[in-house]
């Protein structure tokens, strides 16, 4: 094996292909979060975001020219920290460990997709199309990226409501979609979050928590930040290496939303998708061409973000995650990497190594069996992670009448804070009425957050009776309190039974 690279004749091996690109997929460091573009290009391997907005480079050539009015260009987010509601410690996790619950990945699915376009900051083109995997021959030598990056296209773009676009692209892909069965909804970051806590990885990271219904929203209120002065060649290798079609032209990021089951919970993940390989046109026309689309359904028209149909919907297998790295350095680490793609359930990576911006060796993997490899190899984490959401769902549910964030700094817990300054809200009004009328009574198998007793018999975890809360921030006498007294197994405690 030649730098970490197997042989061609290895299932899933890198393959050296003529052509390749790609930007940083980054380490999974104890500095970066792992939405892209969190770290600056000094640092090796680091995540790059697409270039982005007004001033801002947008990505793939382009720049979108805006006033520092429009789009201030904020670097860190200085909202000072709202009132502390509760801590969530590791220590907490085993309470909520089941013995039935998967700690796997399963049933994936693809569930909506949107493009952002350079043109307008308020409309989406549903579904949309990744772009196409086009290698240039080699070597080819490129220029280095330059200027600001966005750390969140959406929630530059839709600062008020940024998981808006994913719920409204999921309803105008699924006319018959029923939110009721859907656990979690979140971006593939802010999971990783909570997944890098977990594995005990020094992390500073904050984002609303809401709970609409009977689903757990995890929305970045990153708005405007951006990573300043970025220096490196990742951009500048997928605005080479991957392309749109004519219509599609003017993409600066393709939002992709897969559902899937984990730890008993349904997920429902949105990621900025980097690319995919070309033919899967064809097969996604032939096999799911009830997706195209050519027309919408009825929504809210004040608070609707303007919709546009256009692209193709692309298999899960087809999808790509990119990579460039300096052959001065060490190879990639593959460990670094995984847990990116596993929560992502990407099944291919490329990776293209440069000396100076000159790109003279690109590689191609299959990363299937390595993913299905990693999460056995890690079952004691992920069993963690899948306790933390579920504490994470029913700590949200008890304090449901406060406007909340998830907090952590460095090594510490995670803290449940209430949102200082403005609240903020997930969903405008009408969207949320959406996503709870067709909600149902939760049954024992689809919403039971609890562990099982030796009868058999649902149990309430001794520490949520036992928890601590803060008396810095919540008053059980206060008049807005829930009141549990009615409430059961069945419900999953959530503070309404009352009412």
């Amino acid at each position: 094996m030649d730098n970490g690279r197997a042989s061609n004749s290895v299932r899933g091996s890198w393959r050296t292909r003529p052509s390749h690109g790609g930007r940083s997929l980054g380490q999974f460091s104890a500095t970066d979060t792992l939405g892209r573009g969190r770290a600056s290009n000094s640092v090796q391997g680091s995540w790059r975001s697409r270039p982005s907005h007004g001033g801002l480079s947008l990505g793939r050539g382009s720049t979108w020219h805006r006033s520092r009015a429009q789009v201030p260009s904020e670097t860190i987010d200085t909202t000072p920290f709202g009132r502390l509601v509760t801590n969530i410690t590791l220590d907490d996790a085993s309470s909520f460990i089941t013995k039935t619950d998967s700690p796997k990945i399963s049933d994936c699915k693809y569930i909506a997709s949107y493009s952002l376009m350079k043109a307008s900051t308020q409309k989406i083109i549903i579904p949309g199309q990744p772009a196409t995997w086009t290698p240039l021959e080699l070597p080819s030598r490129l220029p280095g990226d330059q200027g600001e990056y966005l750390r969140d296209q959406n929630g530059a773009r839709f600062p008020d409501y940024p998981m808006q676009p994913s719920v409204q692209s999921i309803f105008a892909l699924n006319k018959e979609f029923d939110p009721s069965s859907v656990d979690i909804l979140g971006c593939a970051s802010s999971l990783g979050d909570i997944l890098r806590f977990v594995r005990s990885v020094d992390l500073t990271f904050r984002f609303d928590v809401e709970i609409i219904g009977d689903t757990l929203f995890l929305v970045r209120n990153h708005r405007n930040q951006v990573i300043p002065d970025v220096r490196g060649y990742g951009h500048s290798f997928l605005n080479a290496f991957l392309t749109h079609g004519a219509e599609l032209q003017e993409t600066v990021s393709h939002q992709r939303i897969v559902s899937y089951s984990f730890g008993g919970l349904k997920c429902l993940v949105r990621y900025e998708c980097d690319g995919h390989f070309s033919g899967s046109e064809e097969k996604s026309k032939a096999t799911a061409g009830e997706k195209k689309v050519s027309g919408f359904p009825k929504f809210p028209a004040s608070n609707s973000i303007t919709m546009e149909p256009a692209g193709n919907v692309i298999p899960q297998e087809s999808i790509l995650e990119v990579k460039t790295k300096s052959q001065a350095r060490d190879p990639i680490d593959m460990a670094e990497h995984l847990p990116r793609l596993w929560l992502r359930q990407i099944p291919s990576l490329i990776t293209a190594y440069h000396r100076a911006g000159n790109f003279e060796d690109v590689q191609e993997k299959v990363v299937r069996e390595d993913l299905l490899k990693w999460e056995s190899d890690h079952e004691l984490e992920l069993r963690k992670f899948a306790s933390i959401l579920r504490q994470l769902i029913i700590e949200v549910k008890r304090a449901s009448h406060l406007k909340l964030e998830l907090c952590r700094t460095g090594l510490g817990p995670l803290e449940l804070r209430e949102q200082s300054e403005k609240p903020r809200e997930a969903l405008p009004n009408e969207w949320r009425e959406m996503w709870t009328e067709q909600r149902r009574e939760p049954t024992r198998d689809s919403k039971s957050y609890l562990s099982d007793d030796e009868d058999g018999e649902g149990s309430y975890p001794d520490y949520l009776s036992s928890k601590d809360w803060s008396d810095e921030s919540y008053d059980f006498d206060d008049d807005v309190a829930l009141d549990y007294t009615a409430c059961d197994v069945e419900c999953g405690y959530c503070g309404r039974c009352d009412y």
